[in-house]
């Protein structure tokens, strides 16, 4: 299933919780990302938007660092080996900025077919503010945590026309089950967006991981070098259950 994104409404007949809305819509319908390319890792996904409907597009390296600069300005990095990604912007008008890192995992330290409980974790320190009174105003600041068909969610959203700046310092948890030698996937998301009102700056930092394993068993993910507890290539896990 592909991401389509619709194009935004008129600037003059924009309010803010129909937008927002849609946004969480958009951030629902990703059940099939990560399938666009043979890599053994899935591609990462990156969004910019200006006015103007754009497409997003898959980034097949570990590591991503852009900026993009249309009036409004947005800087978005992730780090597949460190297991971090980051967003920030400053918006004068109507804009999208968003990342997507969809990871594979692995257990290792038990026979191949054994189920694992853990929990998969994503940590947002952020903020956003806006400084919109009038029509138009609006601020989306998101980060999603999505396995399978199970989601979550924090935000540091401002509907319609606000003052001041709102903070989001959360840790994303959800419960999965690994089977030892069946890779999982886990998609970790950062989304910014404004109407067509102006004033928003935003920052949003982020770090995932896997914890609740049991004693000497270990999660891998598939970007060689991202091990939450110690380092094991994937190379290695699909050696081992070859």
């Amino acid at each position: 299933m592909s991401w389509s994104t619709p194009s935004p409404a008129p600037r003059r007949s924009w309010v803010p919780a129909p937008w927002l809305a849609a946004a969480a819509a958009i951030a629902l319908t990703v059940v099939g990302w990560g399938t666009a390319t043979a890599d053994p890792c899935p591609s990462s996904v990156v969004q910019f938007e200006k006015y103007v409907a754009a497409s997003p597009f898959y980034v097949g390296a570990f590591t991503y660092d852009s900026t993009f600069t249309d009036f409004s300005v947005a800087h978005v990095t992730f780090d597949r080996t460190q297991a971090t990604m980051s967003l920030t912007a400053s918006s004068g008008g109507r804009m999208t900025a968003s990342a997507r890192v969809v990871e594979t995992f692995d257990v290792v330290g038990v026979p191949p077919g054994t189920p694992v409980n853990a929990t998969l974790k994503f940590r947002l320190d952020g903020w956003s503010e806006q400084n919109c009174g009038g029509a138009g105003c609006g601020l989306r600041l998101e980060g999603w945590l999505r396995s399978g068909m199970d989601s979550t969610k924090a935000d540091a959203n401002h509907i319609g026309p606000s003052l001041g700046r709102r903070f989001v310092a959360t840790t994303l948890t959800l419960p999965v089950t690994f089977v030892a030698g069946s890779p999982i996937q886990a998609q970790f998301f950062l989304t910014f967006g404004t109407g067509p009102g102006g004033g928003a700056d935003v920052e949003l930092l982020a770090h995932y991981d896997v914890s609740g394993l049991p004693a000497g068993v270990h999660a891998v993910a598939c970007s060689d070098d991202v091990t939450p507890v110690r380092r094991t290539t994937w190379g290695t896990v699909k050696n081992r259950f070859r």
